[in-house]
């Protein structure tokens, strides 16, 4: 749904390609996913979805995005689910992991403005739930990724535009908070499906 958008970002600080590569990366998740075991744990979706994005996807995002995944397998090694505690131990883990993977800090215009600032927003507000925490988290990341327009981007290929990065968000931000926003929505359906 998001695809077109990504890329028309991506066309004007990048190479045009952010959107399709996250179809791409997202249809090998879900691929990858559905052909699981009943019964597999959250960890092991997790680390597959990660090493099926980074398998199916190339440049800095599939790697970052693939490991973020992967952590966040590793943060949840043993549970049987998740509720809002987890989910903040996940999105700690990805955050992690990113920075060690990435060389990037807060305020660089990269992917890490949204984790960090979804972060930032949970330990504000702890959640008791986890739809509240979704929320809390995609808010959050949703105000990351917009703030990364006002930022002069510090790594990446963005980096090399100087001033002509400004007014731009970072894409790969964009993402993030629309993924979390997604999953928000899918967990609401769900609830209001079972009451």
């Amino acid at each position: 749904r998001e695809e077109g958008y990504l890329t028309s970002l991506d066309s004007a600080i990048g190479d045009g390609d952010h959107g399709i590569t996250m179809r791409v990366g997202f249809n090998a998740i879900k691929n990858k996913v559905s052909g699981l075991a009943d019964g597999v744990g959250i960890d092991a979706v997790l680390r597959e979805a990660g090493l099926a994005f980074m398998g199916a996807t190339g440049g800095a995002i599939g790697v970052l995005l693939g490991k973020m995944l992967m952590a966040a397998g590793g943060a949840m090694k043993g549970q049987q689910h998740i509720g809002a505690a987890e989910f903040r131990t996940l999105m700690s883990s990805m955050e992690t992991a990113l920075v060690a993977a990435g060389k990037a800090k807060p305020g660089d215009k990269t992917l890490l403005d949204a984790v960090h600032t979804a972060n930032q927003a949970l330990a504000a507000e702890p959640p008791q739930d986890l739809l509240t925490a979704l929320r809390i988290a995609s808010m959050g990341a949703r105000r990351g990724a917009e703030s990364t327009a006002q930022m002069l981007a510090r790594v990446g290929r963005s980096s090399r535009l100087g001033d002509r990065a400004l007014g731009h968000p970072d894409p790969g931000a964009t993402s993030f908070a629309i993924i979390l926003r997604a999953m928000a929505e899918w967990i609401e359906k769900q609830s209001s499906s079972e009451s």
